[in-house]
């Protein structure tokens, strides 16, 4: 009961707060509705609240006039009903800051269970429907790890069938496992993850630790006794040097990746990004006759030190991932696509033999598994789609040759589910059970 009143008083503070703070913000995404489609700015739907009682959410409209009786509640990513401004709303979340007056209202908390509209909570099976028993939230687990959910539906022709059979059970599933733990620290950093997506964690983290070796070339330049003059130079081109970098390694893909997965090839682009942002740095210098970039020797320097730190950071971090026991996935190329069900070390020594093979007639095209937690990530560049069920898609009948299912500890039931899922598909379906088999497969 302590825990529940102190939840609610974090609840009543942090939306009194935030609605004074994002009232100009909300004002301005009003105007825009409004002069969009001259439309009502809001939209207000009947979902299922704590212990089964209705109440009205508040969202910003971001589909056409009228969108329920052109289709279902349910939306995928090419979706016509939704409207330009409400796609960019939709993709940054910022269509919900209204249910901070339902947070307020006491209908609603800032993490809990997404509350359903009441159609679907007619479906829940008896042990589900302990969820009723809490308070619904604007995030939660599951719509962290579903934060791409309309892509998750996109090419599935009865999106609501798949949604009831295989998306809702898992968000339940997620929610039951919160309720178990349910906190105001472990809120703060559930909304601290909804708010910040992982690749901006990657990318302040490279920033830290490309300005640390910025900051550690001039003290290895001046024997760890810098000058006043040091460090007014220091911190007038500290900024001009980090940001090609951070920018040339976006652009080679480093930050959207799983900072865990770190290769040879992800080592190569690390230096070509380094590489070509030293030409960068040389160029402004050039240009500004030095006054923006310091000399030549700290740059240099400071390119080496950049590079041995973020391969540092990297491996730290795998290290960390392998002594924990985590595990996920990889790249590949070649002409025949292939997708891999699981991510575990089976599926990642997979992935890498596909990789290094010389005949090279094997490109992974994504990943699929059970856990929401590895979804939208991109491990050495290949995708996390979703779960093994969106398989049923019918755009990826298209897009795959081959499926190779790397589940060696998985229950035999759900071993059994996946099979009568991809029997069904007109690809081909391999199962491995180890190593040799897998590089047989490979090979």
């Amino acid at each position: 009961m302590a825990i529940e009143n102190l939840k609610r008083l974090f609840d009543i503070l942090g939306a009194i707060a935030g609605i004074l703070v994002l009232l100009p913000f909300a004002l301005l995404v009003a105007l825009v509705i409004k002069i969009s489609d001259r439309g009502p700015v809001f939209y207000r739907q009947t979902r299922v609240g704590r212990f089964g009682k209705p109440f009205r959410i508040w969202k910003f409209r971001s589909m056409v006039l009228n969108a329920e009786k052109l289709g279902g509640s349910l939306t995928k990513e090419e979706d016509p009903r939704i409207t330009r401004i409400g796609r960019l709303l939709r993709k940054s979340k910022f269509d919900e800051l209204p249910q901070l007056w339902n947070v307020l209202m006491g209908e609603m908390s800032f993490v809990g269970p997404r509350p359903e509209v009441p159609r679907y909570v007619d479906l829940y099976r008896a042990e589900q429907r302990e969820i009723l028993n809490y308070r619904p939230g604007i995030t939660d687990l599951a719509t962290m790890l579903f934060r791409n959910e309309e892509a998750l539906l996109r090419g599935t022709e009865d999106v609501e069938g798949f949604y009831v059979r295989h998306c809702l059970p898992k968000k339940i599933e997620l929610n039951l496992d919160y309720a178990k733990r349910a906190g105001v620290l472990h809120d703060l950093w559930i909304i601290f993850q909804t708010l910040c997506p992982y690749w901006v964690s990657v990318l302040v983290l490279y920033s830290m630790s490309l300005a640390t070796s910025f900051w550690l070339t001039y003290q290895l330049r001046s024997d760890f006794q810098m000058s006043a003059a040091d460090y007014a130079e220091f911190r007038r081109t500290v900024a001009w040097m980090v940001a090609p970098q951070v920018l040339l390694l976006m652009w080679r893909g480093q930050i959207r990746g799983l900072m865990s997965y770190f290769s040879i090839p992800e080592m190569r682009r690390t230096a070509a990004a380094l590489i070509g942002a030293l030409l960068i740095q040389a160029a402004i210098g050039y240009l500004v006759y030095g006054r923006l970039t310091p000399s030549r020797s700290i740059l240099l320097m400071d390119c080496l030190l950049s590079f041995f730190s973020l391969c540092a950071v990297r491996m730290g971090v795998r290290l960390l991932r392998e002594r924990s026991g985590l595990e996920r996935q990889t790249r590949s190329s070649g002409p025949w696509r292939v997708a891999i069900v699981g991510t575990g070390d089976l599926a990642t020594n997979l992935a890498l033999d596909f990789l290094r093979s010389e005949t090279g007639n094997r490109r992974v095209v994504a990943f699929f598994d059970d856990n929401p937690r590895n979804w939208n990530k991109r491990p050495h560049d290949i995708p996390v789609v979703g779960m093994p069920e969106c398989l049923l898609n019918p755009e990826w009948s298209e897009r795959l040759d081959e499926i190779v299912v790397a589940l060696p500890n998985e229950t035999p039931e759900r071993v059994q589910e996946i099979s009568d899922i991809l029997n069904a598909l007109p690809v081909k379906v391999t199962f491995a059970s180890n190593w040799p088999v897998l590089h047989s497969v490979a090979d």
